[in-house]
């Protein structure tokens, strides 16, 4: 019995000795992939890095990837995304999206907007492919409707041309007539000086005479009947030639029109670096019922996130009266309806990286430089609380929400983005925000009326935009 005991006890052993040199020997594989992928950062070969991180990722996923190759992994990952954004191959995307998910921990927050970023760019180019596909149909069909105006105007020449011969032969038919008439006076002359001497022939002759004149009056008749009838058959051809070219013009206008509107219906909205101020060259399609639905549910949820927003900066109504001064301002300056709502909605909510900031910073009456510099840092935390935003309008939601502090003249931040360079929605709430804050009671500065509070604005040109300003002041 004890010899069996030692067996057992030395079978475990040797078990326990080997799955420890197994782990040692996985723990040091992993180890090497991880020095290549190093090797290969710092060479600039991102790709080997990738797969080499990748590889000592899946050897040590079992008993938890270590601190140290996660921290690696994010910067690879971060290095690769960034490489696939310069490079537009969004096939790589699909790859490191689906190591992502065997790996969620290498996820972080630069990580998460990157793939955003991807997304939305990939989206753009689709709908980029699209427009150039109709404008190759539209120059497709002006070729075809230069051809077919090409042909009117030769059917126009074979009418012409037609109605030519018809009034020369119609000349020559009178000509002829009046030839004929001569010829009968001739011989009326003839017969009345033979009627002298026979009245049998002067009889003949009559008759002869009302003869040729009853059949010269059919022929007449006839010749009438027949260019009538021709004159009516050019004007039947004129019609349906007319006709024809309008249904070509009407069709030329309708794909000319369709191809211009199904841009707005995936691309959504301008974002950035335009000046047009909404001023499209054609009207916007009326929106589909579910996605009238889709606005209704995304205002309902920016609204209850500008409540917890406003609840947390202790301002009162704030993200509700900068959102209905936005709303106005884009009307204003001729967005259209559906423009102009996303603006609203991206409006009430562009403070949303307040709730990532602790609420005794939030509340502090004076501030540190470096807790200063931490209240700035509101504007990358706001993504965290953005992601019930359809993808279709996260551009206009992210520009609000880390832009709106880009001044005019490079001064602002986080990019010093300048003049058109700012996204259009930043440059309104800058505006917007600034006039609610001066012309509402805050424990830095007293109230001011809505004269004052403007000419603040309009003695900062260098922050504000004056276009923005002189809508504001002509609608207050």
């Amino acid at each position: 019995m004890l010899v069996t005991d030692k067996h057992l006890l030395l079978k475990l052993l040797i078990g326990v000795l080997f799955a420890a040199q197994i782990c040692a020997a996985t723990a040091d594989i992993a180890e090497r992939y991880l020095d290549k992928a190093d090797a290969a950062y710092e060479n600039g070969d991102v790709n080997s890095s990738y797969k080499y991180i990748n590889e000592a990722m899946m050897l040590t996923k079992q008993n938890g990837i270590p601190a140290n190759i996660i921290y690696v992994a994010q910067s690879v990952y971060t290095k690769k995304l960034q490489n696939i954004r310069k490079s537009k191959n969004y096939i790589d995307l699909i790859d490191v999206k689906e190591n992502l998910e065997q790996f969620p921990d290498v996820k972080n927050s630069t990580i998460k907007k990157l793939i955003a970023q991807i997304e939305a760019e990939q989206q753009q180019a689709e709908l980029d492919a699209q427009s150039a596909q109709v404008d190759a149909q539209l120059k497709e069909q002006q070729a075809s409707r230069a051809d077919e105006k090409e042909r009117f105007t030769r059917q126009q020449e074979l009418i012409k041309q037609q109605q030519e011969e018809s009034q020369k032969n119609q000349v020559e038919l009178i000509n002829k007539i009046d030839s004929g008439m001569q010829n009968i006076n001739s011989g009326l002359t003839t017969s009345a000086q033979e009627s002298k001497k026979t009245s049998r022939v002067m009889m003949i002759s009559i008759f002869v005479i009302a003869a040729l004149i009853i059949i010269i009056v059919l022929v007449i008749v006839v010749i009438v009947h027949k260019g009538f009838k021709h004159q009516q058959m050019q004007q039947t051809q004129y019609a349906e030639a007319f006709k024809l070219l309008a249904q070509n013009q009407s069709q030329t206008n309708r794909l000319m029109l369709g191809g211009v509107t199904d841009l707005y219906g995936s691309n959504g909205l301008k974002s950035a670096g335009s000046s047009r101020w909404g001023m499209d060259a054609l009207p916007k399609p009326e929106e589909t019922p579910e996605e009238k639905a889709e606005m209704r549910d995304l205002a309902a949820k920016c609204e209850d996130l500008g409540t917890k927003i406003d609840q947390a900066t202790k301002r009162k109504n704030n993200s509700k009266n900068v959102s209905e001064l936005i709303y106005k301002l884009a009307i204003a300056l001729g967005f259209q309806q559906r423009e102009a709502m996303v603006f609203f909605c991206a409006a009430m909510v562009y403070d949303a990286g307040f709730l990532g900031i602790e609420e005794e910073l939030l509340s502090a009456e004076s501030l540190t430089d470096e807790q200063r510099d931490k209240l700035k840092n509101h504007i990358e935390l706001a993504d965290t609380y953005l992601q019930f935003v359809p993808k279709r309008y996260w551009q206009v939601f992210e520009d609000a929400a880390t832009k709106h502090h880009e001044n005019m003249d490079g001064s602002g931040y986080p990019d010093g983005l300048k003049g058109e360079a700012i996204p259009e929605i930043a440059r309104l709430i800058r505006v917007a925000e600034s006039y609610i804050s001066l012309s509402s009671r805050r424990s830095y500065h007293e109230i001011n009326d809505k004269e004052t509070a403007i000419e603040k604005l309009k003695e900062s040109p260098n922050m504000y935009d004056p276009d923005v300003v002189a809508v504001l002041e002509s609608i207050i």
